[in-house]
């Protein structure tokens, strides 16, 4: 026992994330290269492809900005102990909603632009005459209005209620986190179904499917552990964790991402197939754009390969969850990107005037590096804007190699009353 047991002058204490300027100029640029970009398509003869890189962009940001704090609440209501020391980095992703609910809003402004539905003459489309009760103007911007306050909202409290126990010790904060967690994780299931809806499967009003929501929070998740997975390694590479994270995270991590790029698949490949194989106009006309009218089947066979068989292969031994040979650091890169191009392949491939014409993105992802730069902006705020790690949680000592029971190290200036191992202890129901 002896032996397993860390003494507690051998740990070393979290530090303060600190990000260096150069990583808020370098934000900014790609910021104003997508504001230029978005503006000359706009002012160019080019609006719907500049409306379009917008909702790619913006789409791209919010996936991965929700996916942060829903993680969390999947770990605080499954009484989770060893994600406890990274925590705040799904948290810091959640800082992406207060940008993401203002180009929300600016989006409205491109509604007559991209979606049919906003047409006088759709009252004249048998088909869109019966969905008019639900696509309308105002329906989509209470829904955008209402999902962003209950999203920020539920995202804040679960937050606010994490820093403040750094503060207090308050045992019971874990307790409220909780029911932080499960308000959020409702709020999060039935806002995402809705903004899909409206945003996404809209512009094209004629299609509908019951499974194209799960497909979308399917490819967001997976991207969203991915992104979580890269600064997990970076922060841990440079010694911002201390020894509140060993091999345990990484290997955890590298599961998750697994797991969910073959549920990624699952529901993306049976959408595919019982559409297809119904053979539903109304249904299957979604396909026909992106691989008939796309030039054959290289597109979707292309997604296929980098969103699934790609990471499957590379992540199926052990050792490559651990991130041996940088593996899963690089397969998270290729999943974060790959999102962008996947959302460019649900909007850039809609009808326009009745058409579809597929040219190559390069204005439409101009456009998104702006939105990734700003997101970098708020992922970074979010990360320095209170400790790495909340040093007075209760389950913290599970996420410790071992499961340190010894005392903790005297904590660095800013990080205070890091409280015994010992008081940590909570008895749980396993």
């Amino acid at each position: 026992m002896a032996a397993a047991q860390h003494d507690h002058h051998d740990l070393t204490p979290p530090k303060k994330v600190e990000i260096g300027k150069n990583f808020y100029v370098i934000g900014a640029v790609l910021a104003a290269i997508g504001a230029l970009a978005f503006l000359g398509g706009l002012f160019g003869g080019m609006a719907n492809r500049a409306w379009q890189g917008y909702i790619i962009g913006w789409w791209f940001i919010l996936s991965l900005s929700l996916v942060g704090p829903f993680f969390i609440a999947t770990q605080y209501l499954s009484g989770a102990g060893w994600s406890t020391s990274i925590r705040r980095v799904g948290m810091a992703l959640g800082y992406g909603l207060f940008p993401a609910a203002v180009f929300g809003l600016l989006g409205l402004l491109g509604i007559h632009e991209l979606y049919h539905w906003s047409h006088a003459e759709a009252a004249q489309d048998p088909i869109l005459a019966k969905k008019l009760g639900f696509l309308n103007t105002p329906g989509m911007a209470f829904t955008t209005v209402a999902a962003f306050i209950l999203w920020i909202g539920g995202f804040w409290m679960m937050r606010r209620t994490s820093v403040k126990q750094d503060e207090t010790g308050d045992p019971k904060a874990y307790d409220r986190g909780k029911i932080w967690s499960a308000i959020f994780a409702v709020f999060f299931t039935v806002g995402f179904s809705f903004m899909t809806w409206y945003w996404i499967m809209s512009l094209e009003a004629h299609w509908f499917s019951t499974m194209f929501q799960v497909y979308t929070f399917a490819a967001a998740f997976q991207a969203g552990l991915a992104l979580m997975t890269i600064i997990i390694l970076y922060l841990r590479d440079e010694g911002y964790f201390g020894s509140f994270i060993s091999l345990q995270q990484v290997h955890a991590m590298g599961k998750f991402v697994f797991a969910f790029t073959v549920f990624y698949a699952y529901i993306a490949f049976s959408q595919f197939l019982l559409i297809w194989y119904a053979n539903i106009p109304e249904e299957d006309i979604w396909f026909v754009h992106r691989i008939e009218e796309a030039g054959g089947w290289g597109w979707f066979i292309a997604m296929f390969t980098v969103k699934f068989i790609i990471p499957f292969f590379a992540l199926l031994p052990r050792d490559n969850k651990m991130n041996k040979y940088n593996v899963l650091r690089y397969t998270c890169y290729g999943l974060v990107f790959t999102l962008a191009f996947e959302i460019w392949w649900w909007v850039g491939f809609a009808e326009h005037h009745g058409e579809v014409h597929v040219v190559a993105p390069w204005l439409e992802m101009l456009i998104t590096v702006g939105f990734a730069g700003i997101f970098m902006i708020a992922v970074a705020k979010g990360l320095t804007s209170a400790n790495l790690v909340p040093i007075k949680d209760p389950f913290l000592h599970e996420s410790m190699p071992h499961h340190d029971h010894g005392e903790l190290p005297e904590p660095e200036v800013g990080v205070e009353d890091m409280p015994q191992a010992d008081d940590r202890k909570v008895d749980r129901e396993d």
